[in-house]
């Protein structure tokens, strides 16, 4: 009989029954291009949970797994592993005896996680299988973390404290007292586990929203704004003025809008939050968008594309000139995807330049540019500037006007590689959209070599996804025949594991137009963006509803969460 410490994973799996064979296939079709590890590819993609992971390669590998949901932990046994290490490897103590230390780890083979532990608690170690976000929520019961009741403790407290110095009255309009109150213990308490609260929950954006008898703090998760918990109406000032503090902002200032910017760190990561003010009618509201530097994916294999799409869209970013353009509404992921691109062809031996407002990460090896509107340093002046600075490759953050767009098609023109982002529903509007503006269709003509249009969709959690059998409306939806023998599409349910919401991160939907020479006509006819999509589909474009629907079939996501990003009509 074939030993299991030789059988593949996948094999494992679809002989439990977690996977099917054409699943299977898919995903080392996926391993081909990305070069990641099977077990990686399958739980981006949604396809299986990872205690399935866990527990096949447990017995792949002929070693013990653990569940550490309810694991209890001894003071002692936690005190022999440091914090540090800990977090560094991603690995937590388990239980131990005066010369062994069992180790929940997601990798058993990390021989220097496991040298490093042996080394401070002075034991042997016994590594035991168990599933990484199990680990890091583990470390994080055991080391501490931010608590909601911590949260609601601080909040509760500093709002007392407020009531009683002022007497019930509003002080709200002096400024000394608004600086001092926001500089006392419980409300800088209360602002800090907030923010720990939502990077914890990977929120891209906290909201403070002043109501008539309180203020409202929601979360943006995975794209989707999620209540949270209400402020106290006499702790808004205060609050706000902490930010604003934070943020080096003027808290005196209430009339007008404001923005700054605020680094952090938190368990030794890099976060940074960008802070805007707005008048509104009970008070200010404030936005704070978080931006993790290290939870950015520069990678364009880890972005959802096929691997028809992606060896295409690599072909175009290794062109010597031309411009690419990535659209769609904010938020749907256009920056980071530009990001990966140039991550993905950086060199010594290339001079890339970028312009943005703002700078959201910053790239080792590439020249980044910020537009400062106050000093005169706009986007066609800092284009200009950049000319002059012998690039090789060009960024552009964003096409917002004539000037602008025709500065960037003629760099395109002479011999530069051009990247930026247009605000249009899909990739046949681009060309429209530009004319709009007023570029000159030889210059879009001669200039585009591609454009990529992309949506981001929420992935389901693979821990509570359930299966269920397509309807016909459904089958309709997604243009499939009636007679089609048991269709099956995934639901999303709710868990501890995903916050009760069914789904965990997000992937990208994309349909990429190649420019090739029957659109470079069409360009000079000022054809509609109809007459465009019918070309490009022709020449075998997949269109955002045609790669949604695979993302549907393939239960990376739901067919109503495509819906609500992708248009889908009834035939």
């Amino acid at each position: 009989m074939q030993s299991l410490l030789r059988t593949r994973l996948g094999d494992v799996l679809v002989a439990a029954g977690v996977l099917t064979e054409k699943q299977l296939d898919w995903a080392l079709e996926q391993q081909k291009v990305s070069y990641k590890r099977l077990g990686e590819i399958l739980l981006e993609s949604g396809l299986v949970a990872e205690e399935d992971i866990v527990e096949a390669r447990a017995l792949q590998m002929e070693m013990p797994c653990v569940d550490l949901v309810d694991v209890k932990v001894p003071d002692y046994v936690v005190r022999l592993v440091p914090e540090g290490i800990a977090r560094t490897y991603a690995v937590v103590p388990v239980y131990a005896t005066e010369d062994r230390l069992a180790l929940a780890t997601a990798d058993p083979m990390d021989v220097e996680a496991i040298d490093a532990v042996q080394r401070v608690s002075k034991r042997r170690v016994e590594p035991l299988l168990a599933s990484r976000s199990q680990i890091e929520s583990l470390i994080d019961r055991l080391y501490g973390v931010a608590a909601a009741d911590d949260i609601t403790t601080s909040i509760e407290q500093a709002s007392e404290e407020i009531a009683v110095e002022a007497g019930h009255q509003d002080l709200s309009t002096d400024i000394s007292e608004e600086r001092r109150r926001s500089e006392e213990a419980p409300v800088i308490k209360a602002v800090n586990l907030v923010i720990q609260e939502a990077i914890k929950r990977r929120a891209s954006d906290i909201h403070f929203e002043p109501r008539a008898d309180r203020m409202e703090v929601r979360y943006r998760i995975d794209g989707v704004l999620q209540h949270v918990r209400d402020l106290p109406k006499n702790l808004q000032g205060a609050v706000i003025s902490r930010i604003k503090v934070m943020a080096d902002l003027d808290i005196a200032e209430k009339r007008v809008p404001q923005d700054g910017r605020i680094s952090v760190k938190l368990n030794n990561k890099s976060v940074d939050l960008r802070i805007s003010t707005l008048p509104v009618q009970y008070g200010e509201r404030v936005v704070v968008r978080i931006l993790d530097k290290s939870g950015i994916v520069l990678s364009l294999e880890k972005l959802g594309f096929s691997k028809e799409d992606l060896e295409a869209f690599k072909y175009l970013i290794e062109r010597p000139y031309g411009i690419i353009l990535v659209t769609g509404p904010t938020g749907s992921g256009k920056t980071t995807t530009l990001y990966s691109a140039l991550d993905s062809i950086r060199s010594p031996e290339i001079n890339i330049m970028t312009v943005e407002d703002p700078i959201e990460y910053e790239l080792d090896g590439v020249n980044q540019s910020a537009v400062n509107v106050k000093t005169g340093l706009t986007f066609p002046v800092q284009l200009r500037a950049i000319l002059r600075q012998d690039p090789d490759v060009i960024f552009v953050g964003e096409i917002r006007d004539r000037e602008t767009a025709t500065i960037a098609f003629q760099a395109a023109m002479t011999g530069h590689l051009v990247f930026s982002t247009l605000h249009c529903n899909d990739a046949a509007s681009a060309i429209t959209r530009l004319t709009d503006m007023g570029v000159e269709p030889f210059l879009i003509g001669s200039s585009i070599i591609g454009v990529l249009a992309q949506r981001l969709v929420r992935t389901l959690c693979p821990r509570c996804k359930e299966a269920y059998e397509a309807g016909a409306d459904e089958l309709a939806l997604l243009r499939l025949s009636t007679d089609e023998t048991e269709v099956k599409l995934y639901k999303s349910v709710g868990c501890g594991h995903c916050g009760g919401t069914g789904f965990v991160g997000r992937t990208a939907v994309v349909e990429l137009m190649r420019v090739n020479d029957e659109i470079r006509r069409l360009t000079l006819q000022m054809p509609t963006a109809d007459q465009i999509r019918e070309s490009a589909v022709r020449a075998g474009m997949k269109t955002l509803r045609e790669s949604a629907v695979e993302k549907v079939l393939a239960g990376i996501t739901t067919l109503d969460e495509a819906r609500r990003k992708v248009f889908f009509e009834e035939d």
